[in-house]
């Protein structure tokens, strides 16, 4: 499928990334596979800021099954909206966190197969992704996509999998039980979250029975914190130690083959749902080369803050440093070019967090092109 210089973002679907994906340049798309990740956000009764059921109505009481978006609409909604802004290009799906979460589809299918079912209608190519523990409604969902599209099979492994002395065996399981071979299949070692006393990817590479023989082997880590509350308003530097050790590692590899990277882009390396009413700071994170570049702000509800005109005074900021890309870099860097120049219109936690996803993807993907 493809080699080191290739890109796999994870994407948790939701609009920043959706949009963030969207505004890539076409030649930074072509060096990229995004895994994208369906949340169960999306499936959930609407809330208030304050995290109450919505009441629409005061004629009588609500329950919350009431205000429950139907599955099959909020499925057809995210498969619409992958074909909007990826495109047909082929992409890893993984629905592991609906599981227990969303019921059958119309009571009888499962929400694995009924993207896949809208997929294929769409002339879309997505790659489902398992791991060695998901149910077997799960399993049966992709083995049948598989059989029927033949886009292949990501398997999905973490650290503790793969130290474990019965990982041979369970790996084999895996792939027997949903019908797949070695030639198509892709294998992800995940770690989540960086962690430098983890054990090295060279070491886990000589824990993959036949490693030559997969379509293709990524390692994903994500060094980004979980969130900025430990940082003070001001310019800070965090280390990217997830590409920092990939591509020292590839350099110095003996081994004949060496994963391609991924990453959770600027997000945590572990899915953490926001809390509803929460008081966003107005920070951008900016990626360097082997930085990233907070710019952190003030909760912008906070007593006496200056609020969302926190981020264009950022942006000023920003702009004028040297490490600054351009604004003609990506279309993240054009809105923070845009932004330090409006002093009217402040954008809001959404929109900051896409222009840093897009400006990070632009240059993940081009410094693994450039390898």
């Amino acid at each position: 499928m493809f080699g080191t210089r290739h890109y796999v973002p994870i994407l948790r679907w939701k609009q920043a990334e959706k949009l963030a994906l969207h505004r890539l340049l076409a030649d930074d798309k072509e060096k990229m596979t995004p895994l994208i990740e369906i949340t169960p956000a999306p499936f959930l009764p609407k809330t208030n800021d304050k995290g109450t059921i919505e009441d629409a109505s005061d004629s009588k009481p609500l329950l919350e099954a009431d205000l429950t978006p139907d599955p099959g609409s909020v499925l057809r909604r995210q498969a619409t909206d992958v074909l909007r802004f990826w495109g047909n290009s082929l992409f890893f799906l993984d629905l592991g966190h609906l599981e227990g979460k969303v019921p059958l589809i119309n009571g009888s299918t499962h929400a694995l197969t009924y993207f896949a079912d809208l997929a294929r209608s769409y002339r879309m190519k997505p790659v489902p992704v398992t791991t060695l523990n998901r149910p077997a409604t799960y399993i049966a969902a992709a083995a049948s996509i598989l059989k029927l599209d033949r886009n292949g099979l990501c398997i999905r492994v973490n650290i503790s999998e793969l130290a474990d002395e019965m990982f041979a065996r369970r790996l084999a399981k895996t792939i027997d039980e949903h019908g797949a071979n070695l030639p198509e299949s892709d294998l992800l070692l995940d770690y989540g979250v960086f962690d430098a006393k983890a054990p090295g990817i060279a070491d886990l590479l000589s824990k993959v029975p036949e490693l030559q023989k997969w379509r293709s082997v990524i390692v994903a880590r994500g060094a980004f914190p979980k969130d900025l509350q430990g940082l003070k308003p001001g310019t800070h530097k965090i280390a990217r130690s997830d590409w920092t050790d990939w591509v020292n590692g590839l350099r110095g590899s003996a081994h004949s083959r060496w994963p391609s990277y991924s990453d959770y882009t600027i997000q945590y390396g572990k899915y953490v749902e926001p809390c509803k009413g929460n008081n966003p700071s107005a920070s951008i994170r900016y990626t360097l080369s082997e930085q990233w570049l907070i710019m952190r702000g003030e909760g912008i509800r906070n007593e006496g803050s200056p609020g969302a005109a926190q981020w264009n005074a950022n942006a000023i900021l920003l702009a004028e440093k040297a490490e600054f890309y351009g604004s003609g870099f990506s279309a993240g860097d054009a809105y923070i070019s845009e932004m330090s120049r409006d002093q009217k219109n402040h954008g809001n936690a959404r929109t900051w967090i896409q222009a840093g996803l897009n400006h990070h993807m632009s240059v993940v993907s081009r410094q693994i092109a450039a390898l």
